[in-house]
Formats: structure tokens, C-alpha cells, sequence
């Protein structure tokens, strides 16, 4: 397979997984498929050479699988939200890339803030608006992979918003 057919297929496959995360009412089922869909990001972000987002990517997963292993734990939640808050602002210093890294790194502390301390409608409207500051690495690195899941999980997160409202 081609470097570029790989990085193609990566960046649909993560797209996929991403509406079909934001997409559901469930709030585990949420979190840990966007933890799977955060690694596929990150291998996507690694093959077009953008590291900073590869490495925050990673770091989105792991914070996302951890939410949903800890829902409902009040105490646990904490912990793991400033755990993963260090973790994102490390990663972000070590992997700095100039002035555009701190979009990456505000939309991944927002994130991270959201899918421990968030659910239903809110989370999805934090999502939204994650969704567009991650559009700003998605055209520097001129993916239409990104671009194109950005704008779709934007909408997702509308329907999901609208799905949870109404469940």
C-alpha cells in the first residue's frame, strides 16, 4: 500500500469512527469509540508529519477511554481530568511547533475537560466547538480527510445533541 493511500485510509477510517461516536445517545459507547477514533487520528496526524497533532491525538484517546472507564466515579473523574490536563500541556511543550500548537492544545484541554466533567447536550456543543479549533491544524496540513471530519463530526455533534435532547 502507497504512503499515500495509507494516510487516506487512515484519516476516512478515524472520520468514520468519529460520526458514529458522536453520533450515539450512550455516553460510554461515546467515549470509548472516540478513543478509538483519537488513535486512528493520531496515526493519520504521525503519516502526513504532524506531530504535535499525532502526539495530542494519542494523548486524546487515552483521556477519552479513561472518561468512559470512570463515569459515574466523582473523585476518580477529578483525578483523571488533571492527570490528563498535565499530560496534554507536557505533551504540547515537548512537541511545540510554533503559535498554531496552541489551538491544537486549547481544543485538546477542552476536550479534556468535557468528556470528564460533560454529558449529553453540553459535551456535544463542546465538541463542536473542539471540532473547529482542530480545523485550523486540518488546513495547515492540507488534509481533506481532517477538513472533511471536522465539518461532518461538527454536524454529528449536532445530531447527537439533538438525539440526546430528545431521548
Amino acid at each position: 500500500m502507497s504512503h499515500a493511500l495509507l494516510i487516506h485510509v487512515t484519516g476516512v477510517l478515524a472520520l468514520a469512527l468519529n460520526v458514529v461516536a458522536l453520533a450515539c445517545t450512550c455516553e460510554r459507547s461515546l467515549r470509548l469509540r472516540s478513543g478509538v477514533a483519537g488513535m486512528a487520528w493520531a496515526l493519520n496526524n504521525f503519516l502526513i508529519g504532524a506531530n504535535v497533532a499525532a502526539a495530542l491525538s494519542v494523548v486524546s484517546a487515552g483521556r477519552t477511554a479513561t472518561s468512559a472507564v470512570t463515569l459515574g466515579a466523582r473523585r476518580s473523574r477529578a483525578i483523571g481530568f488533571g492527570v490528563f490536563a498535565a499530560l496534554t500541556l507536557s505533551v504540547g511543550a515537548l512537541t511545540w511547533a510554533g503559535w498554531a500548537s496552541l489551538l491544537m492544545v486549547a481544543a485538546s484541554l477542552l476536550s479534556t475537560y468535557a468528556v470528564f466533567h460533560l454529558t449529553g447536550r453540553s459535551l456535544r456543543w463542546v465538541m463542536l466547538a473542539v471540532s473547529a479549533l482542530w480545523m485550523f491544524n486540518a488546513w495547515s496540513v492540507g488534509s481533506w480527510e481532517q477538513i472533511a471530519a471536522n465539518v461532518i463530526s461538527a454536524a454529528a455533534s449536532l445530531y447527537g445533541a439533538c438525539r440526546v435532547a430528545r431521548a
